[in-house]
């Protein structure tokens, strides 16, 4: 494979990457947020209403709390969005590499060094990063998907979402069912 096809391999996998890490950069946010205010709800109705959630009200309480903690630390841990401005400045460098090298230019040498450079500024793109932009990519890659890989796409997109979905319900659902149950 040309150098200038892994460049554009490179780039393209990298922008998916940048995506992928802005999106869990959101939606951790938006969930953090989202337990905050339910267990700040919590705790300001269990002042009238000390067993809302059945007798063991305080307890479930302060797990909450316990949990939102633990998790708000891992999600500052894995810094979502310092690595996605990250990912995002290796692939425009990549840009920039990919349009100085000549379309017709079989000779890597000149341009190999900088894309190792390139390559060594930030951390690696997953494969799945990989298969998802040349699944998006429409025709537009010599590296055609296989069956497999598009079905690895869209199981990857599914499981994504329905992990968010339950994430987003799973404080609603265990409130109802501890309240009808109580």
């Amino acid at each position: 494979m040309k150098l200038r096809d892994k460049v554009w391999f490179t780039y393209k996998a990298r922008i998916q990457a940048h995506k992928r890490l802005e999106w869990l950069d959101f939606h951790s946010q938006l969930l953090l947020v989202w337990y905050a205010l339910l267990g700040a709800a919590l705790a300001v109705s269990t002042i009238k209403y000390p067993e809302l959630l059945g007798k063991d009200t305080s307890v479930l309480s302060a797990i909450l709390s316990i949990g939102l903690l633990g998790v708000s630390l891992a999600v500052a841990n894995r810094d979502f969005k310092g690595r996605a401005i990250q990912m995002r400045r290796n692939y425009l460098e990549l840009q920039r590499l990919y349009n100085s090298i000549p379309s017709n230019s079989s000779s890597a040498a000149p341009h190999q060094s900088q894309y190792d450079a390139i390559l060594a500024e930030c951390e690696n793109h997953t494969e799945t990063d990989d298969r998802v932009a040349r699944v998006f990519s429409h025709g537009l890659t010599s590296r055609i998907p296989t069956w497999d890989e598009y079905l690895h796409v869209a199981f990857w997109l599914v499981r994504r979402w329905l992990f968010s979905i339950i994430l987003y319900l799973t404080p609603a659902a265990v409130a109802i069912y501890a309240w009808k149950f109580s």
